[in-house]
């Protein structure tokens, strides 16, 4: 009878995860997808596109796009390889979106099963979805593709594997975290830190060090080792603050955008996340972020917190159920688990605010613009394998080529060269700056192939 009863549980589980990891892959998708077929994307998912596309045909992960013949020698994230095989079924970028969605939605399942050995099934579910709706994985789902959507789901089983002393697993996708890129490998030393006050000492203490010394070797050797000019284009902001740490607890909470972003990882979680120690593995991300000189890492917006996002769901699952074993009363602690559960589904899909889920549930974003459908027609006119050089919002859907470059006054001269006003002209600030570049084309000898509805190709005359 026990057994039964225990099957029973474990297929309502099964069907509750189901349930949940489906729809969020269904939302991440389409977040993703419309955001790309209306020409919103950027160039980050043209560089993953063009270095995947020729990692899918056997050669360097080139991007002409960002500038390196090999993109390790911008960041470190082999872990991309893994990729490459569903560009032999279907090389798009948007089986890069999709990929996304799917793994940003299977994060969920090692944050159920963490929560559900501290709480009930209903809290457990509650902040499951509320891992799901949470900010950080929205706009991960949202800002083109990046390696760190590998993040979020091993982060989360490398604490299951933890919490369950299964250490064979633990290595498994520790040695992966490692090959997302090089920021993760500081967040393995804090879980490596993590181990020792566990009391694993032999095994923290390999941890701690082997990211260390990885990261090291990462940044001073491997990745220069890619690099055209031979160095690591992010140690200026370290090597600032190494030469200057008095400066550290100033920097990391100024300007007060970072104690505003620190509040929004936190908030949406009732604050819960604060009760647990297991929130100190959020340190090292929180450093990292807070003292970057790059402004983009302070703020909620952009893939930087994806992988906080389940250390945050986690902590707030162990931070309910260690305050709820102090309450006292058990209807004090029956309300209590209700309540904080119910109010993060709520806070999480809705703050910090502008989120990305209530786009993909407008029936409105569904009515493609006219860029859309005269892009779909200017597109056309480009050759396959052809050199390109496109405004930034173009340049994802002509990536999968051996030469794309972004307009601006530095892109070289290539056969084709397309823009519409329609569009963000980004990292221009306006169109007319753009236009200039298109004129000065045209005096080169450039002519139009096609302009229509603000489009324009031109085509370099024979």
């Amino acid at each position: 009878m026990q057994a039964s009863a225990e099957v029973g549980v474990a297929r309502r589980e099964r069907r509750t995860l189901v349930a949940v990891v489906v729809p969020f892959s269904i939302v991440y998708a389409l977040i993703g997808l419309l955001r790309h077929w209306r020409f919103e994307s950027n160039y980050d998912l043209g560089i993953f596109d063009q270095a995947v596309w020729h990692m899918s045909r056997f050669q360097a992960p080139a991007s002409t796009i960002s500038g390196f013949s090999n993109i390790l020698g911008d960041h470190f994230y082999p872990i991309l390889v893994v990729l490459t095989p569903l560009y032999w079924i279907a090389p798009a970028p948007e089986t890069l979106l999709i990929a996304q969605a799917a793994l940003l939605a299977a994060s969920a399942v090692p944050v159920f099963l963490f929560l559900r050995t501290r709480l009930a099934f209903g809290p457990t579910v509650m902040l499951t979805v509320a891992h799901g709706l949470f900010w950080g994985v929205q706009r991960t789902a949202e800002f083109d593709f990046h390696a760190l959507a590998f993040a979020p789901l091993l982060v989360a089983t490398a604490i299951v594997a933890i919490d369950r002393r299964r250490w064979g697993p633990f290595w498994i996708t520790a040695t992966a975290l490692a090959l997302v890129k090089e920021d993760q490998l500081p967040l393995l030393a804090g879980m490596g830190v993590w181990l020792l006050l566990l009391g694993e000492r032999r095994r923290g203490a390999l941890v701690v060090g082997g990211s260390l010394v990885a990261f090291l070797l990462v940044i001073g050797v491997v990745v220069p080792a890619f690099n055209d000019g031979g160095g690591y284009a992010y140690a200026a902001g370290l090597g600032d603050l190494l030469r200057r740490p008095w400066m550290v607890p100033v920097t990391l909470v100024t300007p007060p955008v970072k104690l505003q972003t620190a509040l929004n990882w936190v908030a949406p979680f009732v604050l819960m996340p604060l009760a647990s120690p297991l929130a100190l593995l959020a340190t090292p991300l929180a450093l990292a972020r807070f003292l970057s000189p790059a402004p983009e890492h302070w703020d909620v917006v952009f893939h930087y917190t994806a992988p906080l996002a389940p250390i945050l769901a986690m902590s707030a699952g162990d931070g309910l159920a260690r305050l709820s074993q102090r309450m006292r009363h058990e209807w004090s602690r029956r309300r209590l688990l209700t309540i904080v559960p119910t109010l993060s589904v709520v806070l999480c899909a809705t703050l910090p605010g502008s989120l990305p889920l209530w786009d993909a549930l407008n029936p409105a974003r569904y009515r493609m613009p006219l860029a859309t459908v005269t892009g779909a027609a200017a597109l056309a006119l480009v050759p396959d394998g052809a050199s390109v050089t496109a405004q930034t919002a173009i340049v994802p859907h002509l990536s999968r080529r051996a030469e794309i470059h972004v307009l601006d006054a530095d892109a070289p001269d290539t056969e084709y060269v397309l823009a519409s006003d329609l569009l963000d002209p980004w990292p221009a600030t306006s169109f007319s700056e753009l236009q200039v570049l298109l004129d000065e084309r045209r005096a080169r000898g450039y002519e139009a192939l096609f302009e229509q509805d603000g489009w324009v190709v031109l085509r370099r005359a024979e």
